[in-house]
């Protein structure tokens, strides 16, 4: 109860306040209109100095508070402007960045397609490929009806990556060099000797070659040039396969390989060339007659024959044969 009362109370002083100001304000106008003066300059100023400054600040914090709001949401629709001009940018740097790639990558084997003219290059790019971290195997969107035949070579501007295994009209399955299931014949380049090359990736996991089959004598170095040697599968001679990363002929008994180091990147596959390549076979001209040699076996020894075919086969010697008993010398000529 005596809540409500002191709240009436209050009410009241409120409402006589603001009918003092009014009075106040009224005298005031009313005494400049009249040219009188009801209160000194000194008591309206006592009254209203503290009004007037009241009001003053609440209206400039809420000048400053509506600035202060406005300015806060033009930064932010700047932030947002310049959020999006940004990632508009980052987006245009990545994709120039690829472009730039893909502008050097084509370029490299577009000059690998001029040196490889004679073995008949066709550009293609990879479609699909096995699922992992390494180019094992993987297809290409060149087929049958564009001249690809199995065991052609494909290359990048860097050197051999594998060879075709299956050909359909419009792609073709490769398999790589790093592939355990791949087998071709290597050359080391600083010593001639020649080798079988075989991949890792099935064997180890390790993106690698090796190279079998090497004389007792040879121990290749660390950083030698292995090429096709040509030999075997009709792969053009001298397609760069890697480089010697280790030699342990010589350090374990029971290692008889040489580990290659492979020279393609088998992360980033993207585009190749497919050497339609076919060994030649020379053809005689037309008209030239062909001498067939007979190849003549070594004598070999019979037995003799039996029976009356004996005195029928054997030679009988002439009367006067020299060196004959009773034979009649001839006289020397005179």
């Amino acid at each position: 109860m005596a809540k409500r009362e002191r709240t009436g109370l209050e009410r009241l002083v409120r409402v006589l306040f603001v009918l003092l100001l009014i009075v106040l304000v009224a005298l005031a106008g009313y005494s400049q209109y009249v040219h009188q003066t009801f209160f000194s300059g000194n008591a309206l100023a006592a009254v209203f100095t503290p009004v007037r400054t009241f009001f003053t600040g609440a209206t400039d914090y809420v000048v400053n508070y509506m600035a202060t709001l406005k300015l806060r949401g033009n930064l932010e629709v700047e932030y947002n402007k310049l959020r999006a001009l940004n990632d508009q940018l980052m987006y245009r740097a990545l994709f120039a960045e690829d472009l730039q790639y893909r502008n050097d990558s084509l370029l490299e084997l577009l000059n690998e397609y001029h040196a490889r003219i004679p073995q008949d290059p066709l550009y293609a790019r990879v479609m699909e490929r096995e699922p992992g971290n390494w180019f094992s195997q993987f297809t290409l969107n060149k087929g049958s009806r564009d001249g690809v035949k199995a065991n052609m070579a494909v290359i990048t501007h860097t050197g051999m990556v594998g060879n075709v295994v299956e050909v359909s009209e419009t792609s073709c399955r490769v398999i790589t060099i790093i592939d355990s299931n791949f087998k071709i014949g290597g050359l080391i380049v600083s010593s001639r000797d020649q080798g079988v090359v075989g991949g890792t990736l099935g064997i180890d996991g390790q993106p690698l070659c090796r190279m079998y089959y090497l004389p007792a004598s040879s121990v290749p170095r660390p950083g030698d040039t292995v090429v096709t040697s040509g030999v075997g599968l009709p792969f053009p001679r001298g397609l760069p396969l890697g480089t010697v990363r280790e030699s342990t002929r010589l350090l374990e008994e029971n290692k008889y390989y040489v580990v290659i180091e492979p020279i393609a990147d088998f992360q980033h596959i993207e585009d190749v060339l497919i050497l339609r390549y076919e060994p030649t076979i020379e053809v005689r001209p037309e008209g030239e007659e062909v001498v067939e040699q007979q190849i003549i076996s070594a004598p070999e020894a019979r037995p003799l024959p039996s029976g009356p075919a004996l005195s029928e086969s054997t030679p009988q010697p002439l009367p006067n044969a020299p060196g004959r008993t009773g034979a009649t010398p001839t006289p020397p000529p005179e």
